[in-house]
């Protein structure tokens, strides 16, 4: 063998670009014998970068480009185009690969069969885990069939030799499933057709030259291949990046974390000594220039027991550190980390030529770059793709499921409604009707989903309609798109309410049949997006039935476990000159500028993976590579990217909230440096872009905290009717007046709103309501049980699922108890008379009356006809008796007034004997009362609210008079709904006082 046929390009140089102008310097301008060439790449990407290369070097001009062939991705097909009729059918007559979803599904299905099943979706995760082993074991020549006589099981735990068993199993069934499927393991069938490749070229040398450029040998079969290749006339191995500058003691040492080992190995196969190995011709000229930086990269890789050699780093690097080209940014978060890396592709724009990359492995940072770089109109290239659940069709398929699996309640319906596809081609005004069904319908307490708890909410929607008449068109409407959204999930409701098993063909029609009813076929399957996951779901229906019947949450499950790892790449319309890369896709590419990004440790090396069938000791006895290869080989493509023309090097010092640790090769530069007796952040000094990327979104202004909120609206749009109940939060927050009747601001309810105590409590007044209207004159018998089949009858209506029921249960049957004792003391001197009563009386003020208004939860009247009693349900809170004599509240005391002065409608002037508030909340005794029952005390409760209230109405009669946010912090109400509007939490968080003065809280 002539050691010419070993070259190396080195790292710095764009290995793609240099290896294309050597392969043209080789063919002396023929363009026939360009033609007759023929390239192996590791990857079909590979093939692609070297075609564009070659396009690079004649400026687009037509060229008879040479044949370029994957090693990775090796077909029948190809090899049949390599080697003509020549070799023997028996040799390339193999059954074809077996397709990864059935593969998977297969798998599933073998692991509950033996006893391993932990449902559908884990069986199918540890389905792509055992795939993942099975093909590694195909790559490094391995039978599982040996594993029992490999691994000594008693070193083991009891676990792992069950899954010993397990694979032992699998290496019988699996070889007949896959005779009996006329197929065969992709993996299995690439190792051998490169191995016949490497036979046949090893009988018969081809006579054109042969290159296999970029490999490391890291597959078995394809070294082989590669030894083959190295030891024809014509054939030739470029190496990319090996370190020949390394000293022996380093190389013999090195273990497979450094960068270096799977070259080592590979020449070690090649029984190629380093020194042998040279430089690729078109390198040589430019070879010094990029060597201190090299020098410098290998001296941060070098192995632990060479380590102390950085003691004397200096007589061997001699250039100036500070001169190298790499930037270094230590960003706060994630967030302040894409904004730097999107501000370094921007300005590598600025130049019409320079083109520059992002490489990480980190998904998510590349993804908030992408998104970054669209504030400049910027579309870049993702190598990664888009996974296929984060595409719109992608998104939009599982929302309906999902949506379905959660008993279409309202979050789920609205994610659905709401997406852009959502837009049924027969409904004209699908948005707007959306919208009103989430404001009128949707919106509340936690209901019971599904058809039965919408038909219960709709009824209720109904009643509502009945009473406020301005409620009548939404209702309609609200009644009409729920009818259609119904039947266009009919498909998927007939199967989904039975609560039963289908096969997943099932599903699947009726998954397809309801996403078209809500989306048109012609804009759902069109695109990039909507064409792959049509073929997803043909594929999932062609092998999905190797699986048994499913339930809809199974179904969901499969779907996205097996769309997640499917990614999707933009064919076009993206940036010509910036790109967002892998870390196998940057091997081959050079870019002006190199970003590496998320250099922290576990993200890049990234963490090990956990494989679920094998322990590390037994993947190391059972002679498959270690997990420390994966970390070599990452290393290997950090210390090649680094020695860009130029590099810049990002990382966060907290991601989620959480402090990172910096990659080990950040560590290992960090120390170098320090042992160069250099400062430690040479390279952090060196750019602008932290700075720019902090100031980018600084406001050009100083801006000051908001103060107190203090709107002045004119006397004319200043309410002239109050309830009672607001009366209070006049006093104690005027804002909140300001914002409900000025601004006319109405606070929506949250979406599935815990039913919380103010839940409970409005379902508590409400039985009440209806308890006392059957009940009024005289109590039932069965007191507890008919309150408590009314409260049941409302949580019916309001849709309390039965969890929640369960855990009120006990305090409503406490407070049941309670109730029917105390109504009975009450009863001995009054009868209920008023039960949810509306009053109303007007204050005179000048000219112009104030009108009151209240709604009275129950007022009770003496036997005698002369005194009435004022109740009022609370289910918690602070009351008593002297808060209601000194104005704090006033609610009950207006009550009163409007009840003296005949204000309820029907109903005869009553003077109040007793002011009560009754809680209702199931705790201690299962209820308790704050009253006054002093007639006198009474009398001046309501006389001096009176009076406070018509100091009240003149005092904002005035225009001048402002409406207050919390004009007393300590008198803060319990519940604000314009907390948020007022800015509440940012005045107060500066305000020193705290309070106004008292004439001002007035």
């Amino acid at each position: 063998m002539s050691i010419k046929t070993i070259y190396n390009i080195p790292s710095g140089f764009s290995f793609v670009d240099v290896l294309a102008k050597g392969v043209m310097a080789m063919s002396n301008d023929d363009p026939m014998a360009l033609a007759r060439m023929q390239i192996l790449l590791p990857t079909r990407r590979g093939c692609r970068s070297l075609r564009e290369a070659f396009l690079r070097i004649t400026n687009g001009k037509p060229l008879l480009l040479p044949r370029m062939n994957p090693i990775g991705d090796v077909d029948e097909e190809e090899l049949d185009i390599f080697l003509g009729a020549e070799i023997s059918s028996d040799v390339l007559n193999l059954p074809p690969s077996m397709p990864k979803m059935m593969r998977q599904f297969l798998l599933a299905k073998l692991i509950g069969a033996k006893g391993h099943g932990r449902g559908i979706a884990q069986d199918l995760e540890l389905a792509r885990a055992l795939s993942t082993l099975m093909d590694q074991t195909y790559t490094q020549d391995l039978d599982l069939k040996d594993l029992p006589s490999l691994v000594d099981e008693a070193a083991f735990a009891d676990h792992w030799q069950v899954s010993i068993q397990f694979l032992s199993l699998i290496s019988e069934f699996w070889p007949q499933i896959l005779h009996e499927r006329g197929k065969m393991d992709e993996a299995d069938r690439r190792n051998r057709l490169l191995k016949s490749l490497a036979y046949y070229w090893d009988k018969n040398p081809p006579s054109h030259p042969v290159i296999a450029a970029g490999s490391t040998g890291s597959i078995p079969a394809a070294g082989a291949l590669l030894k083959t290749i190295s030891m024809m006339p014509k054939g030739m191995i470029i190496l990319p990046g090996l370190d020949q500058d390394m000293d022996k003691q380093s190389w013999d040492q090195m273990d497979d974390s450094h960068p270096q080992a799977t070259l080592r190995n590979l020449l070690n196969e090649l029984d190629v000594p380093k020194d042998s190995v040279k430089i690729w011709p078109i390198c040589e000229k430019d070879h010094d220039d990029k060597k201190p930086v090299r020098r410098f990269v290998s001296e941060i890789m070098r192995p632990p027991q060479t380590a102390d050699e950085w003691q004397t780093a200096s007589t061997r690097l001699t250039n100036d550190v500070s001169s190298f080209p790499i930037e270094r940014y230590d960003c706060a978060n994630l967030q302040e980390e894409s904004l730097v890396i999107a501000l370094a592709l921007r300005q590598s724009l600025e130049s019409p030529v320079q083109t520059a990359a992002l490489v990480t492995p980190d998904r998510q940072l590349a993804r908030r770059v992408a998104l970054t770089c669209k504030r400049w109109g910027i579309e870049i290239d993702d190598s990664a793709g888009q996974s296929y659940t984060s595409t719109r069709v992608g998104t939009y398929l599982t929302l309906l499921i999902e949506c379905l699996c959660a008993d279409i309640k309202p979050v789920s319906l609205l994610d659905f409604c709401k997406h852009t596809l959502c837009n049924p081609q027969d409904y004209k005004d699908w948005r707007g009707d959306v919208r009103t069904l989430d404001q009128y319908l949707l919106r509340g307490a936690m209901f019971e989903g599904g058809v039965s708890g919408y038909t219960k909410k709709l009824s209720t929607l109904d009643k509502d309609a009945q009473k406020y008449p301005h409620k009548k068109e939404p209702a309609q409407k609200c009644r009409k798109i729920f009818n259609i959204i119904q039947e266009k999930l009919l498909p998927l409701l007939v199967l989904a309410e039975t609560k039963a098993p289908y096969p997943l063909s099932s599903w699947i029609k009726a998954h397809i049949e309801c996403a078209e009813n809500f989306c048109p076929k012609d804009i759902l399957w069109a695109g990039q997006d909507g064409e792959a996951l049509s073929l997803f779901l043909s594929e999932l229906d062609r092998d999905g039935g190797y699986i048994g019947d499913i339930s809809i949450h199974d179904y969901l499950m499969i779907i996205t476990s097996l769309m997640k790892p499917l990614s999707l790449r933009p064919k076009f319309g993206l940036h010509p000159r910036l790109m967002i890369l892998g870390q196998l896709e940057a091997r081959l590419l050079e870019p002006d500028i190199m970003i590496l990004s998320g250099l922290n440790e576990g993200t890049w090396p990234q963490k090990p993976s956990v494989d679920p069938w094998m322990s590390r000791p037994m993947r190391q006895k059972f002679g498959l590579p270690s997990q420390e290869r994966s970390i070599g080989l990452s290393a290997h493509d950090f210390a090649q990217s680094l020695c860009a023309n130029k590099v810049v090097i990002t990382r966060s010092l907290r991601v989620d909230g959480t402090p990172t640790i910096p990659s080990r090769w950040l560590m290992r530069m960090d120390t170098l440096i320090e042992a160069l007796k250099q400062p430690k952040n040479i390279f952090n000094q060196k750019g602008e872009l932290l700075q720019i990327a902090r100031m980018i979104d600084a406001p050009v202004h100083v801006i000051a905290p908001h103060t107190r909120p203090e709107p002045r609206p004119p006397q004319a749009v200043r309410p002239r009717t109050l309830s009672v109940t607001s009366i209070e939060k006049w006093i104690n927050d005027p804002y909140s007046i300001y914002a409900r009747y000025i601004l006319k601001l109405n606070l929506l309810d949250d979406l599935e709103h815990d039913l919380d105590a103010a839940i409970k409590g409005t379902i508590i007044h409400d039985a009440l309501f209806h308890f006392y209207t059957k009940h009024q004159k005289q109590a039932p018998p069965n007191f507890v049980e008919a309150l408590l089949k009314d409260i049941e009858q409302e949580m019916d209506d309001v849709g309390v699922e039965a969890h929640t029921r369960a855990l009120w249960w006990p305090r409503l049957e406490k407070m049941a108890t309670w109730l029917s004792a105390h109504d009975a003391k009450t009863r001995e001197s009054f009868t209920p008379y008023i039960l949810e009563g509306k009053g109303e009386s007007a204050i005179k003020n000048n000219d112009d009356d104030f009108i009151i208004k209240c709604r009275a939860d129950r007022v009770d009247i003496s036997h005698d006809g002369t005194h009435a009693a004022i109740i009022d349900y609370k289910s918690g809170g602070s009351y008593s008796g002297i808060k209601m004599q000194n104005g704090s509240l006033p609610q009950l005391p207006l009550e009163g007034l409007i009840l003296s002065r005949g204000g309820f409608r029907d109903k005869k002037t009553l003077q109040t004997s007793i002011m009560s508030y009754w809680i209702l909340n199931g705790g201690g005794d299962g209820g308790k009362t704050y009253e006054l029952n002093d007639e006198a005390k009474i009398l001046a409760a309501i006389e001096h609210a009176h009076d406070g209230l018509v100091h009240l109405i003149e005092k904002f009669d005035d225009e001048n008079t402002p409406y207050y946010s919390l004009p007393r912090l300590d008198k803060a109400p319990r519940f604000n709904d314009y907390e948020h509007l007022a800015r509440v939490k940012e005045w107060t968080a500066l305000d020193d006082d705290e309070s106004l003065d008292d004439e001002a809280a007035a």
